[in-house]
């Protein structure tokens, strides 16, 4: 799959232009700084550390194999978010991509994840995935479960008391899906 369509450039909803651009192999110190700025709270719900820079190499291992497709958005050289399609290669899931969304903070409500999702969900109608997933934690990603709903992304599951934060404190799980069509008109 080419690159050519990157870097891309978007204007969110406070006039800031942001590129996005796939993951390249020298954003290692870029996108753990990037986590580190993170409040603790979030990366508590990752199923890696992603302050570790074992994982985040291994995270830009997979993008440039083709275990994933990662992208990630760049203000003044700055990396202000990074979102994944993780894909399975092999097995009864392989038609479904997983997306990972984080933006930093102060590029919430600006529309930047939206932007990321949009490229996301391209990319995986490109691919021939038949659907996408997304997980939330009830009570701390609600916000994005409203946005992502605002997507046709639907509520397919809530697994009860699946997550625990830093405090001891159970959250419920949302899993949610997009089912993706062949193509996507240029209209």
């Amino acid at each position: 799959m080419s690159h050519e369509r990157y870097p891309k450039e978007v204007v969110l909803k406070d006039g800031r232009e942001v590129i996005l651009r796939p993951v390249e192999s020298g954003d290692h110190e870029g996108i753990a700084r990037f986590f580190q700025d993170r409040a603790v709270e979030f990366q508590l719900f990752l199923k890696e550390d992603p302050c570790d820079p074992e994982v985040v190499r291994k995270w830009i291992d997979n993008a440039i194999c083709g275990k994933s497709f990662s992208i990630v958005a760049l203000h003044n050289d700055r990396i202000v978010g990074h979102a994944a399609l993780l894909l399975r290669l092999y097995g009864g899931r392989k038609h479904v991509g997983r997306l990972r969304i984080i933006v930093a903070p102060d590029f919430t409500r600006k529309q930047l994840g939206t932007w990321m999702v949009f490229d996301l969900t391209k990319r995986a109608m490109e691919m021939g995935l038949e659907k996408i997933r997304t997980d939330f934690v009830v009570g701390v990603e609600d916000l994005a479960i409203k946005a992502f709903e605002s997507m046709d992304f639907v509520r397919e599951g809530v697994i009860r008391d699946y997550i625990r934060d830093e405090n001891g404190n159970y959250h419920d799980y949302q899993i949610m899906t997009k089912q993706l069509r062949k193509d996507w008109s240029d209209f």
